[in-house]
């Protein structure tokens, strides 16, 4: 309002001298008479722009109006001098020198200001925010308190007339320097309590600019506001605020009312990890080609132009330098990913399996562990030879226990492996590992002939036990070609009875940590050891809460059947991945060979291809199941309505006919599949 007074005041002065139409000069003139004009309506500074303050204080009211002869007539006259008087000199004498209540020319800006200079000329009043919005133009703050206007001009006022305390305690005027207003405490049951809202923690990507929003709740006035944090010592002074977050940092939020009560709150800004996928594992046949895709998140560009990306074989070398790439495997293999975020220096890695369903594993490429035990040191280390193909491996000394580890990590996986001792000469143990860390954390399954005591090492009944090993930290992580071995291998000191003992009631022999989840000492369990010359298929099924066992008679490694040994369900989550091993104990001529692997995430049903019938004839409908856990069961039916419990079933439609198979496997996974009988007219 004030503005536009005084824009007002210069164009009515400015019709006295200026024809109609004319802008208004307000320089210098050579005219005399318009520079006498000029002399009374503005100062004859060019670059001085009166506020509207300084025009009131020379005697012009808010309510003026124009008379006929255009000039401003005081509505109701104040007791000053005349304008001309204190413009003789060219300025206003009141402006001269802001008031307390007046910040002067540098604060209140000609509302007129060329919307190019924005805020650099500082338009709004000191200590008022001041935006840059979109058309180029400037947009005040609310003025400070203790003080009204509308951010470019602010006045003192008494703020109590706004009874901004509490009910019952006293609110006291301030005026300047120091204006607004405080309140007495609240002193009572009834007052509530002052809190501080920090909100919510924050995740954000590292370099992003994140908002705090502080408020209160139960405050007795106004609040001030300021925000530390544990990353640095600066000091923010307003409720909101943005800040630039490089790592998580917690920011604290302490809020201060008129009564001088404070209270403190806290948020957490999080830094979104960059985090890689090297995307599912797949199942694949020998031969087919496959696609490798990276993708990622939290990098701190949005269209990727920031990330690098390198895949790597299993023996480290580099297969691309491409977010994209093609190969061909012979065998299950698992490639590694790692995705570095080259504006941030921040690397994440990981990892996907492509099994290779139809080729055995490369055995002779896998590491060799010698455990050497703290009660036998001195027992022979073990000797592995290769088949030339790779896809068996024979230990041929009756030694010290080792255990030959996969290249790979799997999980949600099938793993099958054939095992058989050719000899006759022996009796003692073997089996294999999965979910193995390294070998003081992982699930052994060990098998022995004929029950040996060997005191410290505890009692190995003939029969199948499982247990869970959860050793000392010491375990070897890395292994390295070994010349006293021959092939790559490294030594673990060990305690015996981890390798040894299968009774449970020797449990307490075992590494701390460690426990039977069978034994043959248990009620109902086998005691029948492995026998001479039969070659045996381990199959086991483990997903991330539990792991299936079976174990078959399969001399012709032709994956029948017919002959189960032995079925064990372990009920655990404690090695959800993990890599594969075979094992044998101080057992000679022990034959391990045709390893394969396959993702249990490719479980489904197969209701096989749609067929057509005779009308009147009847339909065969032949259920199966892909990678399922046994046993599995099947149903079948027809529009929602179950008409068949079998894998296999006969009907007779009248109509074409949609049937939808149903699948359960072993650990309560369900998958559906359709198939559709046409029936010929």
């Amino acid at each position: 309002m004030r503005l536009k007074v005084l824009g007002l005041l210069f164009a009515l002065l400015a019709c006295n001298t200026e024809e109609p139409g004319s802008p208004v000069d307000v320089g210098p003139s050579t005219d005399a008479q318009s520079a006498d004009a000029r002399q009374d309506a503005a100062p004859q500074d060019s670059g001085f722009q009166p506020d509207a303050e300084a025009t009131l204080d020379a005697g012009f009211d808010l309510d003026a109006q124009p008379s006929d002869s255009g000039e401003l007539v005081d509505a109701e006259p104040d007791s000053g001098p005349p304008p001309d008087a204190e413009l003789d000199s060219g300025e206003s004498v009141d402006s001269a020198e802001p008031t307390d209540a007046d910040p002067g020319p540098d604060a209140a800006a000609d509302a007129s200001v060329d919307a190019g200079f924005a805020c650099d000329s500082n338009p709004c009043f000191p200590g008022v925010s001041c935006e840059v919005l979109s058309s180029g133009a400037f947009d005040c703050g609310d003025c400070p308190i203790g003080y009204a206007g509308d951010g470019v001009t602010c006045s003192d006022f008494d703020a109590c007339t706004l009874n901004p305390c509490l009910a019952g305690t006293t609110c006291t005027d301030r005026v300047a320097p120091d204006p607004g207003y405080s309140c007495s405490p609240c002193v009572g049951a009834t007052c509530p309590i002052l809190r501080a809202l920090a909100g919510p923690d924050q995740e954000t990507l590292a370099g992003r600019v994140v908002s705090l929003e502080g408020s209160a709740s139960g405050n007795n006035g106004a609040i001030t506001c300021s925000w530390s944090n544990d990353q640095d010592p600066s000091l923010l002074t307003t409720c909101s605020a943005t800040v630039t977050v490089q790592a998580e940092t917690s920011f604290e939020l302490t809020v201060t009312d008129a009564s001088g009560a404070s209270a403190s709150d806290e948020l957490v800004v999080s830094i979104v990890p960059l985090v890689a996928d090297a995307g599912r594992d797949q199942n694949k046949r020998l031969g087919d080609q496959v696609t490798l895709t990276a993708s990622w998140s939290g990098a701190s560009c949005s269209d990727g132009s920031c990330i690098e990306c390198v895949w790597r074989n299993p023996d480290r070398s580099i297969l691309a330098t491409t977010c994209t790439t093609t190969t061909s495997p012979t065998f299950t293999t698992q490639y590694e990913l790692t995705i570095t975020d080259t504006l941030q220096g921040v690397v994440a890695t990981d990892a996907t399996t492509i099994f290779v369903t139809d080729a055995p594993a490369n055995l002779c490429g896998w590491n060799v562990v010698v455990m050497t035990s703290v009660q036998y040191p001195t027992a022979p280390n073990p000797n592995y030879t290769c088949t030339p193909d790779g896809r068996a491996r024979r230990q041929t000394v009756n030694g010290k226990p080792s255990l030959v580890v996969s290249d790979l990590e799997i999980e949600n996986a099938k793993i099958v492996g054939y095992i058989g001792v050719e000899t006759s000469s022996d009796d003692d143990l073997i089996g294999i590992l999965w979910g193995m860390q390294n070998p003081a954390h992982t699930y052994l399954l060990s098998w022995k002939q004929i029950s040996q005591d060997l005191g410290a090492c505890g009692n190995a009944l003939a029969g199948v036990a499982v247990k869970k090993i959860d050793g000392a930290a010491g375990a070897p992580t890395t292994i390295s070609y070994n010349s006293a071995f021959g092939f790559n291998a490294t030594d673990y000191v060990y305690t015996c009875a981890d390798g040894w003992a299968t009774d449970r009631l020797d449990e307490s022999l075992l590494s701390p940590g460690s426990f039977f989840f069978v034994s043959p000492r248990d009620p109902g369990a086998s005691a029948a050891g492995w026998r001479d010359f039969i070659t045996y298929r381990f199959e086991i099924y483990h997903v991330a809460d539990r792991s299936k066992v079976f174990i078959y008679e399969d001399d012709t490694r032709s994956g029948s059947t017919a002959v189960l040994t032995r079925e064990l369900e372990i009920a655990d989550s404690s090695y959800p991945r993990g890599q594969v091993a075979f094992f044998s104990n101080s057992q000679a001529q022990v034959d391990f060979g045709d390893f394969t692997f396959a993702s249990l995430a490719d479980f489904g049903a197969r209701a096989g291809d749609d067929f057509a019938v005779d009308g009147g004839q009847t339909a065969t409908l032949t259920g199966a199941a892909e990678l399922a856990v046994p046993p599995y069961s099947c149903s079948w039916s027809e529009s929602g309505l179950e008409f068949s419990g079998t894998c296999t079933t006969t009907t007779t439609p009248s109509v074409d006919t949609t049937y939808t198979l149903r699948v359960t496997d072993g650990f309560g996974r369900v998958a559906e599949d359709d198939v559709r009988v046409t029936v010929a007219p």
